[in-house]
């Protein structure tokens, strides 16, 4: 077996090579201490000694999409299917290394029921900062990225580091925010979110099978190298609100 160390540099290269756009480590300590009993890994996955976070930043609305999917009625993520994808590299990763990997369930079940969002362990290990909008902004992405896990027994050296929150006084995610979720002051109603992106009128439709939910706080975010560009936007609520913005219509 590796040392942690020389073991840590090979999947944290090989994450890159497979175009992993953003990957973190986190030990298990944290997850124990703050996950709910009977949800912790100690308590689902005994062995495993640490976490890692992984995503995929979206390059656009588009790779936000739900797709329908034609037979079973029910629709898919495109970000998400690119996750599991890269889920299975990192698991043959591990294994050929001698080592197991668990969970990594993407709907429901696992960690996801935790009690601890991925968004935050990302947070406590420096991947980025929580911002107004609840989701977690990074320097290359800001909020337009989708995040994973899987749970290992490899003994791999976590990440440590904080980015501070860099919101300051920008309200933009709260204003354009179409269910009124976001406070502006902490405190998230995802609950109002939810409901409000589940109605078939607010979501966005590119075509019949493809739509998005409303994504204001991802289409308005200033924050993060990439952005969406706005000819992605024209047609959706991001052109009818900037203009109710700027007082060009009523």
């Amino acid at each position: 077996m590796k040392a942690a160390n020389q073991l840590t540099k090979e999947l944290k290269a090989f994450a890159q090579k497979q175009e992993i756009d953003i990957f973190g480590i986190s030990g298990v300590e944290i997850i124990n201490a703050h996950a709910r009993k009977g949800r912790r890994p100690m308590d689902l996955y005994p062995s495993a000694k640490s976490v890692l976070i992984f995503g995929c930043g979206m390059a656009d609305p588009f790779s936000r999409g739900w797709v329908y999917n034609g037979k079973g009625g029910a629709y898919f993520s495109l970000t998400s299917s690119e996750l599991e994808n890269r889920k299975w590299k990192l698991m043959a990763f591990l294994r050929k290394a001698g080592y197991q990997s668990f969970g990594g369930e993407m709907h429901g079940g696992g960690m996801l029921e935790s009690g601890l969002r991925m968004a935050n362990i990302a947070e406590s290990i420096g991947m980025g900062y929580i911002g107004k909008s609840n989701l977690l902004i990074t320097d290359k992405y800001g909020p337009r990225q989708n995040l994973h896990f899987l749970a290992t027994d490899a003994p791999l050296l976590p990440d440590t580091g904080k980015v501070e929150n860099q919101c300051g006084n920008c309200r933009v995610c709260q204003t354009f925010c179409t269910s009124g979720a976001i406070m502006g002051d902490g405190y998230f109603h995802a609950r109002q979110c939810e409901a409000v992106i589940n109605c078939s009128p607010n979501k966005m439709h590119h075509t019949r099978y493809v739509n998005t939910d409303c994504d204001m706080c991802l289409r308005m975010c200033p924050k993060g190298k990439l952005q969406w560009e706005k000819e992605e936007r024209q047609g959706t609520w991001f052109e009818k609100l900037e203009k109710v913005n700027k007082g060009e219509d009523k």
